[in-house]
């Protein structure tokens, strides 16, 4: 499912090529990630939920809490990566977790997670799997929604 997700995810920034990465849209007084900004966010993400919350040390990138939940998406970080960078960690990232996922067993997968971190009461590193591919298809849905503010044909 993650992979499917990630497929997904790529069908629309397929949709941005071209078009400017860093800009923000604003729809009633709310103003949007940028799609650089959605990918970096990405990649902290699953690096926590799908590589550390699964027990692995997590991939060393100096940038990803830059741009981690909560993160002030306006500002841009000291270290800001370009973003043929941010790309190249959106794979690298990404080829970890589904190798450390696929590597558990379902014992392992239905233990607590390392960090602790808990979606209600849930702590499995199952469900921390199951967020991480819910969390980028929510992001997905703003890819989507940019791409149609730029005028894309998304479907």
């Amino acid at each position: 499912m993650l992979d499917e997700q990630r497929n997904l995810t790529r069908f629309y920034l397929s949709k941005l090529k071209g078009e400017d990465m860093y800009r923000e849209f604003e729809v009633n007084g709310y103003t949007t990630n940028s799609p650089y900004w959605i990918l970096a966010h990405l990649c902290w993400a699953e690096n926590m939920l799908a590589i550390q919350c699964m027990g692995a040390k997590g991939v060393d990138i100096p940038w990803l809490n830059d741009f981690k939940i909560h993160s002030p998406k306006g500002e841009k970080p000291a270290n800001q990566p370009s973003l043929e960078e941010v790309l190249e960690a959106f794979k690298q990232i990404h080829a970890v977790s589904l190798e450390t996922i696929s590597s558990l067993t379902d014992k392992e997968l239905d233990q607590e997670n390392p960090l602790g971190l808990a979606f209600g009461e849930n702590k499995s590193k199952r469900f921390m799997a199951m967020h991480a591919v819910r969390h980028e298809g929510t992001h997905c849905g703003q890819l989507s929604l940019i791409a149609r503010m730029y005028g894309k044909k998304t479907v």
